[in-house]
């Protein structure tokens, strides 16, 4: 579909907006692009107007001015902190062939869970049938006595998506469609070879880090920590004695691995900082050291979490996006190190979408792209839009 689709990615520090179309080749054309910095997500200022919608509105006017179009509809992306998984099995005693109702009664089954409020089911990702123990890709005619379904279902927490969903049409801007964005990234930034074999998804933005897990093609495990880029900003301010926005700028000269001995010449650079009309000069071995203290923290805190569920060992690789890791360099070694596996960079590959901080938004469009023409518009939504289209005819 070559329509503009609009995406809204409410991250933990940073909101983005997208808005983008299909392009010739298949793949995401971008057309618009705002973001604002926000302390929403985290501490709950999603709950405010003041501090969502100022947000809000500035990226969405990046946005629309560097389209030249208006935005009328979105799909709003939920972060993963708002986000569940629950593997779910349901079975059938058949004693005979498989027929296509066998299969959708379990698919049935297997989609059907109950959640209190305000969680809700919001997609449901099925693994492999499995015949009498032994799994198979399509079951129909094959005759035995048990027929089984692994199914991963998505969950969500309705009372942010509806908070941010009633922000959006105060703009006039309907949503049509929820998106999870853990759901999204492991579809746009993960292979399908890699989802089969086992894989570890680990997105670190500015307050905290996500999880994902894929085996044998979908999703078995969500999980997210408290902790993120900005942790380590804090600890050098705190560690070095400067302003957060000195340790934020500092952090980036950090190279990730490097052996610092005491023996050596190395031990003796030095990076200036300017405190007023103060300078001090602060040693990089030090730095170095409280940085690589955090991010080892953070990903032996995933490692932790990924074991504690039995998948560290069917897991090949790590995927690491966001921007609260992945832009230090060396990070891929080290993370190597810690974490025992390959680790690889998340990049989305669109010019003026190619960095790891824009990875969410950047999913979350190619889970719209790849929807139906006005898949995500409801019932209500088409009635208003012929509504409109017949008063503006009666008018003229």
């Amino acid at each position: 579909m070559n329509n503009p689709v609009t995406l809204i990615d409410p991250g933990t520090t940073k909101l983005a907006v997208l808005i983008c179309r299909k392009g010739f080749n298949g793949g995401l054309e971008l057309l618009g692009l705002g973001r604002a910095q926000y302390d929403g997500v985290q501490n709950d200022g999603w709950e405010s107007e003041n501090i969502t919608g100022q947000a809000l509105d500035s990226a969405l006017g990046q946005a629309r001015k560097m389209a030249g179009i208006r935005i009328s509809r979105c799909i709003l992306g939920i972060p993963n902190e708002f986000c569940g998984l629950i593997r779910n099995e349901a079975e059938l005693s058949l004693g005979r062939p498989v027929s296509k109702q066998d299969v959708m009664e379990l698919r049935r089954r297997a989609a059907e869970y109950s959640l209190p409020a305000p969680w809700e089911v919001a997609n449901v990702v099925y693994g492999a049938f499995s015949v009498d123990g032994r799994s198979v890709g399509n079951p129909l005619g094959i005759s035995c006595e048990k027929l089984e379904l692994q199914a991963s279902l998505i969950c969500i927490e309705t009372d942010f998506a509806d908070q941010m969903t009633r922000f959006l049409r105060s703009r006039q801007i309907e949503v049509s469609k929820w998106v999870p964005v853990p759901l999204a990234c492991g579809e746009a930034m993960l292979t399908q070879e890699d989802r089969h074999k086992g894989i570890i998804w680990v997105d670190t933005g500015g307050q905290s880090t996500d999880i994902a897990v894929y085996k044998n093609g979908i999703p078995v495990f969500y999980d997210w920590l408290p902790l993120g880029g900005d942790d380590i900003s804090r600890d050098i301010a705190i560690g070095i004695d400067i302003s957060i926005d000195e340790a934020e700028r500092l952090k980036r000269y950090c190279v990730l691995g490097l052996a610092f001995d005491d023996d050596s010449e190395d031990s003796a650079m030095q990076m200036p900082i300017r405190d007023g009309q103060h300078i001090q000069n602060i040693p990089m071995g030090f730095l170095q050291e409280i940085v690589e203290s955090r991010i080892e923290e953070i990903l032996e805190l995933v490692v932790k979490r990924v074991e504690a569920e039995g998948l560290l060992a069917d897991s090949q690789r790590v995927v690491l996006t966001g921007g609260g890791l992945s832009l230090f360099r060396g990070i891929r070694e080290l993370g190597s190190r810690i974490l025992g596996l390959p680790v690889y960079l998340g990049v989305p590959d669109v010019i003026g979408l190619s960095s790891p901080t824009l990875s969410s938004v950047y999913s979350i469009g190619c889970y719209g792209i790849k929807d139906k023409p006005y898949a995500g518009w409801s019932l209500s939504g088409i009635w208003g839009t012929l509504r409109r289209k017949l008063i503006s005819k009666i008018k003229i």
